[in-house]
């Protein structure tokens, strides 16, 4: 990844960081985008509202991009253990904003940038595929997450290629939510029988980034846990 210019949403804590720290360590020159980024290799801001601005910050500093990350999502314990009778329309716009509107924005920037070609991948979860008895109005954002990739795939070929990454229980902040019982639950879901890694996470989003040949698809991380 010499020389190519990354732009990561969400890049400052959990699977974003170490999606920046992959993709440096690849020698890509990575940008962190959330809205409280500070620091040089960031750039601050909120991506269900300022995705042309923030694209165009890292256009202007290093003259191109080359991939975009879409990682940034709500991360809002009530929302994630709300029932049925929990939703509210303010919860459900909070959440669709970020992660499905924020995701469509910042690819949308992105693809007029990339006027060479490049890379876009989006965040998703296995719950998009397989459902879960929490985090429904998640589920529902990251479902639509999915088919904006398929879309985009075939509206930005060949310059561009797109694709979803489907992350199942990776063991970042969400998981301090968990109750011992329900952690040991999750724990044993999972095939392989732990938590995944942020870093395993960013090996998924390197291989991606390199690839020319790999577009519209929606790779599963998860352990094994969903089998699908």
């Amino acid at each position: 990844m010499r020389g190519k210019v990354a732009l990561v949403t969400g890049g400052t804590r959990g699977i974003g960081a170490a999606i920046v720290r992959a993709f440096r360590e690849a020698g890509a020159t990575a940008v962190a985008c959330s809205r409280s980024a500070k620091g040089p290799g960031t750039v601050r801001g909120d991506v269900g509202k300022d995705a042309e601005r923030i694209v165009g910050e890292v256009v202007r500093r290093h003259g191109r991009l080359d991939v975009l990350v879409n990682n940034a999502g709500v991360s809002d314990p009530a929302a994630w253990k709300a029932g049925l009778d929990a939703v509210t329309p303010a919860m459900w716009d909070r959440i669709l904003r970020t992660d499905l509107w924020g995701t469509f924005a910042c690819a949308r920037a992105a693809a007029r940038a990339m006027r060479k070609g490049g890379k876009i991948l989006n965040v998703a979860s296995i719950p998009a595929l397989v459902g879960d008895r929490d985090g429904l109005v998640y589920s529902v954002a990251k479902a639509g997450v999915i088919g904006l990739t398929k879309s985009l795939a075939v509206l930005l070929a060949p310059r561009i290629q797109v694709n979803a990454m489907a992350f199942g229980s990776i063991e970042t902040g969400w998981v301090d939510w968990l109750a011992p019982r329900e952690r040991r639950a999750y724990a044993r879901a999972i095939p392989r029988g732990r938590f995944g890694k942020p870093e395993e996470a960013a090996e998924l989003a390197v291989f991606l980034a390199r690839s020319d040949w790999v577009t519209g698809q929606t790779l599963v991380l998860d352990g094994g846990e969903a089998r699908v």
